[in-house]
């Protein structure tokens, strides 16, 4: 795909336009803290593009560990605030992430932990749903012409 024209797609994501995006994400993403944290992501995902460069969808999603990373790197309470912001607390999506990455009893789990987890695993979600609709998006455009 050419980074151009993906960079095109990405803007327009972080202009509002959702695509599918979530659908891709927990049943709890809706509103107005889910389209910054989309477009947030939109804007990141364009900083590893170059306008002359070709990528796979893989290229790109093999970065989302680094993106989800950065974003738990943060004070507690910030941290706390977007997981309720976000309702992170109350998605099964993420329930089900969070014992995959974190068996119970291992390691010691406290509440800022816990949380860290939360928002990592949405972060993630975040980065895989933009990336995909991405290139979905610009592939169907490139179909169209």
């Amino acid at each position: 795909m050419n980074g151009k024209e993906l960079l095109e797609t990405l803007q327009k994501i972080r202009e509002g336009e959702t695509y599918d995006i979530f659908s891709l994400l927990p049943e709890v993403a809706g509103g107005a803290d889910w389209m910054g944290e989309i477009k947030d992501c939109a804007m990141c995902v364009q900083g590893y593009i170059q306008e002359g460069e070709e990528y796979e969808v893989d290229d790109l999603r093999d970065k989302g560990w680094q993106y989800a990373e950065t974003e738990v790197e943060d004070y507690y309470s910030n941290i706390n605030k977007r997981v309720q912001e976000l309702g992170l607390w109350a998605s099964g999506d993420l329930d089900e992430q969070i014992a995959e990455m974190h068996p119970l009893g291992d390691g010691e789990m406290t509440l800022t932990r816990l949380h860290s987890l939360y928002l990592y695993c949405a972060m993630r979600m975040v980065w895989d749903a933009v990336v995909d609709q991405a290139f979905q998006n610009t592939e169907e455009m490139e179909m169209s012409q």
